[in-house]
């Protein structure tokens, strides 16, 4: 069924059956591609702007053309969420460099952007929308190698650290970096919460949509914040840990190893900010269609 919501090509509308790419598109070998996804309730688009700016920034930072405007993005994802009929939905934005005129992978100059999306179904972190959480042997890239800032499609840390989770009987896992600070985990953001104050790692992660809002929250609400460095001290003095995500906005991580976590009165305040923000034009966009 999923290859008949709708999607978008270079421009035309069409199923997500008639998306392809070719095994020639350095996006597809290469990982030279980027991409975003945001989350849609009730007609509402939950930091729409802040997920079209990424989306730009990003091509911005791997140097991909992007070819079409951030409002006409917009039209794209309004289109997309009222012609599949859902109430609650994600819609998927790509970029990919493309085959090279000459097909020679160097000749990065002379390649035709990929531009497409699609809408699917909207889910949670998992069923419960709680996590059980293990820390990974494998360590992140370094922003210095992969600029984490930039989403993309270079996910194979990630992917082997969900493996060690999945082996290990968790729901997933979160990673250090080359210098034993915690960053992130397979497609979310983790926070800690120390002394009533929220503790975000501030190196080597991507800077989460679902993060910005929690700050945005913090800042209209004097909720105590700070982006830092993470060490495995400060991971044993935490009393709270969730994980933030487009798909699950805060989820709390009821275990981390062995040790188990209850909710805090802080995340439950910003679990309801966050229900509210939903509502609200300063960070939610009602979708119109033309």
């Amino acid at each position: 069924m999923m290859n008949n919501f709708p999607a978008w090509h270079n421009g035309t509308y069409c199923n997500v059956s008639d998306l392809s790419l070719s095994i020639m598109d350095l996006g597809v070998i290469h990982s030279d591609a980027t991409y975003d996804v945001l989350a849609v309730r009730n007609g509402r688009a939950l930091q729409l702007n802040q997920h079209i700016n990424r989306l730009e920034n990003s091509c911005r930072g791997w140097r991909l053309p992007m070819l079409y405007t951030n409002e006409e993005l917009k039209t794209v994802v309004a289109e997309l969420y009222h012609h599949s009929e859902l109430e609650s939905a994600f819609v998927w934005l790509a970029v990919t460099r493309g085959i090279p005129d000459s097909g020679n992978p160097r000749d990065l100059t002379q390649c035709a952007t990929e531009v497409m999306a699609y809408v699917k179904p909207y889910y949670g972190f998992n069923t419960a929308n709680t996590a059980r959480l293990c820390m990974s042997t494998v360590l992140r890239t370094p922003d210095a190698s992969i600029n984490q800032r930039y989403k993309n499609w270079a996910w194979p840390d990630l992917t082997q650290a969900q493996w060690q989770a999945q082996d290990r009987g968790y729901d997933s896992a979160v990673l250090l970096d080359h210098a034993g600070y915690l960053t992130e985990g397979p497609g979310f953001n983790v926070v800690l919460v120390i002394n009533n104050t929220l503790h975000i790692p501030r190196h080597n992660v991507l800077g989460g949509i679902t993060v910005h809002l929690i700050q945005q929250l913090c800042d209209a609400h004097n909720i105590a914040y700070k982006y830092c460095d993470i060490d495995s001290n400060m991971i044993n003095a935490a009393t709270d840990m969730f994980i933030a995500s487009t798909a699950g906005n805060i989820t709390p991580v009821i275990e981390f190893e062995s040790r188990k976590f209850k909710q805090s009165p802080v995340q439950g305040v910003l679990k309801k900010l966050i229900q509210q923000a939903w509502t609200l034009d300063g960070y939610s966009t009602l979708l119109r269609t033309i």
